[in-house]
C-alpha cells in the first residue's frame, strides 16, 4: 500500500497532458491575509503515537494539534498534492487537512469540503477551532478528516492570482484519493469508510465517488444539486414551487402582488429599499421596483434554503401588514436571527451564505462581483469560477412578476444572473462532465444515499427517480421537512431511520 502512495503522481502521469506552466506561490502574494490558525489558535499536546504515524505518512508536513471547540483533540497537517496531477513534474502545493481522531476501532467520516475548511478566509481567516463537524460525526462517535478544496482558503495550486489552470471536479477527486489512499495505508484507521457533504460539499462527495468507485464503502452526499447548463431552470423554478411548503408561498405571492398593485405602499416600500441600499437600489421607480423583486426572490431562496419554514411562516405579511412589515420579511435572509432558532441551526446557516451578489446601480438587479486584482482578498470566488467550468448554475424564475414587470423586463433580471465564463478566462464544458456523471450513477457500484431538503431550491437539480429506479445501490431520501443541511433538527423519526438504515452497516460500532 504504501508503494502505492509513492507512486501515485507516477501513475497518473502516463495520461499527461500539455498545459501552460503552473504559477508557484509567491511569498509576498500568501501574506495578504493573516491565517489565524497560526497566530490565534494555540498548539496542544495530542497523542504521541498518532503524531509519530501522521509523520510517517509521505506528503505529510506541518502537524499541529490543538483544541477544538468541543474541548475534542484535532489534529492540523498539510498534505503535499501535485498541482496538476496529470503532469506531476509541475511542482507541489499544500493542502489543508484536519483529522478528529478517537481510535483505530472507531469508523471514520470523510467530509468532502467544497470550499475552504473554515468558511470564507476572508472573514474568519482560518479558525479552525471552529469548524462545523458533520452531524454523523456526532451521531455515530466516528473519526473525522475533513479535507480542504482545492483553490480555497489556504490550498492554492498557483498563490493568491486569478488562474484556476487546475480547477476540477476530477483534480480535487483525485487529491481525495491521495489522502485517502496514504490515510489507510498509515495503520492508524481500521474502521469502515463514510464520504459525506452538503451542498457544493455534497456535490464533492457525489463526484469523488463517480470519479474513484468503491474508495469509500458509503457516501451520503447532502443537498448537492447536479446541473446541466449555465441557465438551469430546475432550482429557480422550485422556489415558487415547494410541495413542502407551497401553500406558504400562496400567501408570499398574495401580498406581495397586492404591495406591487398598491401605488402608496409601493411608495413606502421603495423609499425603504433606498434607504437601505442607497443608489444600488437604483435611481427611477421602474429600476426600484424590479430591485425589490430580485431581493425578494433572492432572499426568499435563503429562507427556504436555511430557514426551517416554522421559523418564518408568521413573518409572511398580508394585505393589511404595514411598509415595514413587507420590508422585514423581504430583508430577512440568512443573517436573521430567527425566534426560538438553535445555535446548531445558526451555526449551519450562517456556514452556507449565499452566493456573492452585489445590488448594482443599473437596474437594480443582483449579479455577481468579479474583481480583477489579483489580491487575496479581491480574487475571483473559486466557486464561482468553477461554476462556469463544469458545475453549470441556475437561473431565477420571474414568472410571477411578468404581468407586473413586462416581459423585457423579466428577461433582462433572468439574463443579469447568468455567469459568463468569459468574466473568468475559462470554458465551460456545456454540461458534458454533469450529464456523464448523471449517467454514470445508473450503473455506479457505489453504495450512495442522495438526501435532500422538501423546501430547499437547490433539490429542483436532485438526482431524478429515474436514475434510482435504475440502480439498486442508488437511494434517494427527500427530507419534508429538511432545509439545506445536514442538521437533523426538524426531521421527522421516519427521515432520521431511513439515514440511520442506510449509515448503520457502516458506522455503527459493533
Amino acid at each position: 500500500m504504501l508503494a502505492a502512495i509513492l507512486t501515485c503522481g507516477l501513475m497518473l502521469d502516463s495520461c499527461a497532458k500539455e498545459d501552460a506552466p503552473a504559477v508557484a506561490p509567491v511569498p509576498s502574494d500568501m501574506q495578504q491575509n493573516t491565517n489565524k490558525f497560526e497566530t490565534d489558535v494555540p498548539a496542544i499536546s495530542g497523542d504521541a503515537k498518532v503524531i509519530a504515524a501522521l509523520k510517517q505518512i509521505p506528503g505529510v508536513t506541518d502537524i499541529k494539534c490543538f483544541e477544538h471547540e468541543s474541548e475534542d483533540t484535532m489534529y492540523y497537517f498539510n498534505f503535499e498534492q501535485d498541482i496538476d496531477h496529470r503532469n506531476p513534474a509541475l511542482g507541489k502545493f499544500k493542502q489543508q487537512v484536519v483529522l478528529l481522531y478517537k481510535g483505530k476501532d472507531h469508523n471514520n467520516v470523510l467530509y468532502t469540503e467544497g470550499y475552504a475548511l473554515a468558511g470564507d478566509p476572508e472573514v474568519n481567516y482560518n479558525r479552525l477551532d471552529s469548524l462545523e463537524l458533520p452531524a454523523i460525526v456526532d451521531m455515530y462517535e466516528t473519526n473525522y478528516v475533513g479535507v480542504e478544496h482545492r483553490y480555497h482558503g489556504w490550498s492554492l495550486p498557483q498563490g493568491f492570482t486569478n488562474d484556476f489552470t487546475y480547477l476540477s471536479t476530477w483534480q480535487q477527486s483525485t487529491d481525495l484519493h491521495c489522502i485517502v489512499t496514504a490515510l489507510k495505508a498509515s495503520g492508524l484507521f481500521a474502521g469502515k469508510w463514510v464520504s459525506t457533504g452538503v451542498s457544493k460539499c455534497g456535490e464533492t462527495t457525489a463526484y469523488y465517488a463517480y470519479h474513484y468507485p468503491n474508495e469509500m464503502d458509503a457516501y451520503v452526499p447532502y443537498c448537492g444539486p447536479y446541473l446541466t447548463s449555465l441557465a438551469d431552470p430546475r432550482v429557480g423554478d422550485f422556489v415558487l414551487e415547494p410541495t413542502s411548503i407551497k401553500a406558504d408561498i400562496e400567501k408570499v405571492k398574495t401580498a406581495y402582488s397586492y404591495a406591487l398593485n398598491n401605488k402608496p405602499l409601493m411608495d413606502q416600500l421603495l423609499s425603504l429599499l433606498v434607504k437601505e441600499y442607497g443608489e444600488r437600489a437604483g435611481k427611477t421607480r421602474e429600476d426600484q421596483t424590479a430591485s425589490l423583486v430580485s431581493t425578494l426572490i433572492g432572499n426568499l431562496f435563503s429562507k427556504e434554503s436555511l430557514v426551517h419554514i416554522s421559523l418564518w411562516r408568521d413573518w409572511i405579511p398580508t394585505e393589511k401588514s404595514s411598509a415595514e412589515e413587507f420590508m422585514k420579511f423581504l430583508m430577512a435572509d440568512e443573517n436573521t436571527k430567527y425566534k426560538n432558532e438553535s445555535q446548531q441551526e445558526i451555526a449551519a446557516r450562517h456556514r452556507m451564505k449565499m452566493r456573492d451578489m452585489d445590488l448594482q446601480t443599473t437596474f437594480g438587479q443582483f449579479s455577481r462581483r468579479a474583481a480583477p486584482i489579483a489580491k487575496y482578498g479581491n480574487r475571483f470566488k473559486p466557486y464561482n469560477v468553477q461554476k462556469c467550468i463544469d458545475l453549470g448554475d441556475y437561473v431565477y424564475s420571474y414568472a410571477w412578476f411578468e404581468d407586473l414587470l413586462g416581459t423585457e423586463k423579466v428577461k433582462m433580471l433572468k439574463d443579469a444572473t447568468i455567469e459568463s465564463p468569459d468574466n473568468y478566462g475559462v470554458t465551460y464544458d456545456n454540461g458534458k462532465f454533469v450529464k456523464e456523471f448523471l449517467e454514470g450513477m445508473k450503473t455506479t457500484p457505489c453504495k450512495i444515499l442522495f438526501v435532500f431538503g422538501g423546501s430547499d431550491p437547490w433539490t429542483g437539480a436532485a438526482i431524478s427517480d429515474d436514475i434510482v429506479s435504475a440502480n439498486a445501490n442508488i437511494s434517494k431520501l427527500i427530507v419534508f421537512e429538511g432545509v439545506h443541511t445536514d442538521v437533523t433538527t426538524h426531521w421527522n423519526k421516519e427521515d432520521i431511520q431511513t439515514l440511520k438504515k442506510f449509515l448503520d452497516p457502516y458506522l455503527k460500532k459493533q
